[in-house]
């Protein structure tokens, strides 16, 4: 299970507390600044706009650094944010505020302009105005050749882009290609080869060992800690006294030697560069040709204006492109800013100038950066942000083990924590509070929507009548197991998880714009339906009515399907295949979905049909969803902003072709259709109702149940924080520092 791939995905939030101080040398009452004390993790001390990769690091830019635009609180993005734009969430409407607009123009040619406009009273928190230059300076750093932080501006169709990034590579790259046995030494030598390969084998052994450190730490292994038994929780099989070194040569050659996607891809915490003794010798750029001098595609149109052209539209493009607003002068040389001279502030393919400043960020956020010592990050107010001085003066961002996040946010150490969200969570956070409820006189506790959701889905190349995956006999077949699975969601996921999860109807997390919701025309619970289009359920069913119409419905999709009905031992007396559901439950049922699927079985059973709910580890099945060999499985996803279907659901990445992302071997023309339709347009309204038609192919095609919404929590203090200026209807695209302008302590 690659679960260092979200590692970095998870948000946080803080909070403020009051330290009261008086003075008594002149025999007056002096208040302190009024200062906010956050429980976080370890930090990378990676602070820099451009190379922060941590979740905790990035928060500590999010309050130091100001961007062109940013999210509503669906996901979306604020086109219009100087003058302020005003979106409807929950019933209520909100006004946003940016510092930049873009327009979107689709030209006649298939080409896109996004025409940005940045404010024009932005000021750094050194007292520097900023203009587009600033802006631009830092698109060629995150375009430039060498450039390795986790942008990828540089895969936007921009004109120019690939142009201006040809004719040089890092020696870091050209070395990893060239591989350990090269004998052209061109462009280096070989004691530099040497010192090279070196330099990755120990960097990739402590690699490799951070991956199996975090495998034990979080008990994903069954039987043994050796380096074997985690390396095949990661999905590599090795043998049995394998060590570090050969885990991470396994993986080198898995990944062909491509040691940038191994790095990026596999990571339980640190790159393979922040490993290597030398990684800054390697990260230079070298001319192996003639590359463009300019982007052409970036054009400066005014002082505090440009265009990005693009050479054709995605929807998803914008996302990429709430640029920050870095000061060239801090983080570059304004002697080498020449935009008509084709000189962007540094040399091309030389960013140590940038990487210089990685822990010391200058921008025109909330805040400032004073200091990091001792695991605390001193950030004071920044008297030029543009919504005005924040009126909490100081934020401690405090490193801290989660299990002292609520105990320290009750005893007054912390103001704001993020714990997970489990039962002990809970039942502490109950505890603290006189009223024994998660808001109270001493905690106050925000549930906010995960950015993702769980499900059950089934392969339709598994389950189908006579090999035509999507014939109608096979969607009801499917469709019969799911509507069975529906019924027990209610039930089990209040049962597993309380007030920490929901049950969700459509294949899309609640937090993303595109969400449909109840109040919307034909919103209708999944799989609620019969075969001929009937409701199954009335609202005054008990749970128990609800799992006989449920039954009764199965028998009709799977006589649809036909199988063969004997009235008089009321069962299916054709159905000889055994189907299999997969949940990852470790082995010890300790999943959402097991009590579904078990619930499931045995209705099935009655019916003379064979589910076989296997409980596995996390290597057999990621191995079987990889290998698409699992007929049925329980899963979850993290969602993006944008809610394009295309890795998931497109044919192209279906049967094991493309990125073998669509598991559920959904081939269909035209939900295909409805997802490139999707990609193709600005239009909000117009692309949620596509991809409302997409997702109902989906459900139809009976390859996908949604199960839960899960929960995050935040958890502030009700004595010391005034939470009536926290944001309302947080969401995790506008968490705690959303309004942080505005947030204010007791």
């Amino acid at each position: 299970m690659k679960t260092s791939r979200i590692l970095a995905m998870f948000l946080a939030l803080a909070m403020v507390f009051t330290l009261g101080g008086v003075s008594f040398a002149e025999n007056t009452a002096e208040e302190a600044p009024s200062t906010l004390v956050y429980a976080t993790s370890t930090f990378g001390q990676k602070f820099s706009p451009f190379f922060a990769t941590t979740a905790y690091d990035m928060e500590v830019v999010d309050l130091t650094q100001g961007a062109l635009f940013g999210y509503d609180r669906g996901g979306a993005m604020i086109e219009h944010g100087i003058e302020g734009e005003t979106r409807t969430y929950n019933g209520t409407d909100y006004t946003y505020y940016t510092m930049g607009n873009v327009d979107v123009i689709q030209n006649e040619d298939g080409t896109v302009d996004y025409n940005l406009t940045m404010r024009d009273d932005i000021v750094f928190s050194d007292g520097v105005p900023a203009d587009i230059d600033d802006v631009i300076f830092g698109i060629y750093v995150l375009s430039d050749p060498t450039y390795d932080g986790s942008s990828t501006i540089y895969a936007l169709p921009i004109e120019g882009m690939e142009e201006y990034r040809s004719g040089m590579e890092s020696l870091f790259g050209l070395l990893a290609a060239a591989g350990r046995d090269n004998e052209d030494f061109t462009y280096w030598t070989a004691e530099t080869q040497q010192a090279f390969w070196a330099d990755v084998d120990q960097a990739g052994a402590a690699f490799a060992q951070e991956i199996a450190d975090y495998c034990i730490a979080n008990g994903y292994n069954e039987t043994t800690d050796s380096v074997a038994a985690c390396a095949a929780n990661w999905g590599f099989e090795l043998a049995e006294d394998a060590t570090a070194a050969d885990f991470f040569a396994t993986m080198y050659d898995a990944y062909e030697g491509d040691l940038a996607n191994l790095s990026d891809t596999e990571s339980a915490g640190s790159s393979l560069y922040d490993l290597m003794d030398n990684y800054d010798a390697y990260a230079v750029g070298v001319s192996t040709g003639n590359g463009a001098p300019n982007i052409s595609g970036i054009v400066r149109t005014g002082d505090y204006s440009m265009t990005v052209h693009m050479t054709e539209f995605d929807a998803t493009a914008i996302y990429n492109m709430g640029f920050t607003i870095a000061p060239l002068h801090y983080y570059g040389d304004e002697s080498l800013y020449d935009y008509d001279n084709n000189s962007f502030g540094f040399p091309k393919g030389d960013l140590s100038l940038v990487k210089d400043k990685t822990t010391q960020p200058v921008g025109c956020g909330a805040y400032v950066l004073d200091s990091y010592a001792n695991g605390v990050a001193t950030l004071k107010a920044n008297p030029n942000y543009f919504e005005g001085e924040p009126v909490t003066k100081v934020i401690l961002m405090q490193e801290a083990v989660e299990s002292d996040y609520v105990p320290g946010t009750v005893t007054g150490t912390f103001d704001i924590s993020t714990p997970s969200i489990n039962d002990d969570t809970v039942a502490a956070i109950k505890d603290a509070n006189s009223n024994k409820e998660l808001v109270g006189d001493t905690l106050t506790t925000y549930l906010i929507d995960y950015r993702g959701y769980g499900y059950l889905g089934i392969n339709a190349d598994l389950v189908n009548i006579n090999g035509e995956p999507g014939s109608e006999a096979s969607r009801a077949l499917r469709k019969g197991f799911m509507t069975l699975f529906s019924v027990y969601r209610d039930t089990v996921i209040n049962s597993y998880y309380g007030d920490r999860a929901a049950v969700i109807q459509y294949p899309i997390s609640n937090t993303s714009w595109a969400a449909p919701k109840p109040a919307d025309e034909g919103y209708q619970a999944a799989y609620s339906v019969d075969v001929d289009g009937n409701a199954i359920y009335t609202s005054a069913m008990s749970d128990e009515e609800k799992y006989a119409a449920a039954k009764d419905a199965a028998v009709g999709f799977f006589k649809a399907a036909g199988f063969t009905w004997d009235e008089a031992e009321g069962k299916f007396t054709d159905a000889t295949e055994t189907y299999e559901v997969m949940i990852p439950g470790q082995g010890l049922q300790d999943h959402p979905a097991y009590g579904v699927a078990v619930a499931a079985s045995e209705v099935l059973a009655d019916l003379g049909i064979t589910l076989q709910v296997n409980d596995v580890g996390t290597s057999v099945w990621n191995n079987s969803l990889e290998s698409n060999t699992a007929m049925m499985w329980a899963a979850a996803w993290q969602a993006t902003p944008d809610p394009d279907m295309t890795q998931v659901y497109h044919s192209t990445n279906a049967h094991g072709n493309g990125t073998n992302s669509n598991h559920y071997s959904v081939d269909d023309a035209a939900l295909d259709e409805l997802i490139e339709a999707g990609k193709m347009s600005a239009d909000i309204e117009y692309r949620k109702s596509v991809y409302k038609e997409a997702m109902e192919i989906i459900m139809d095609w009976g390859c996908e149940l949604p199960l839960y919404q899960r929960k995050n929590c935040y958890v502030s203090s009700t004595v010391r924080v005034d939470n009536d200026t926290m944001p309302k209807d947080m969401t995790p695209y506008w968490g705690w520092y959303a309004e942080i302008s505005t947030l204010a302590v007791k």
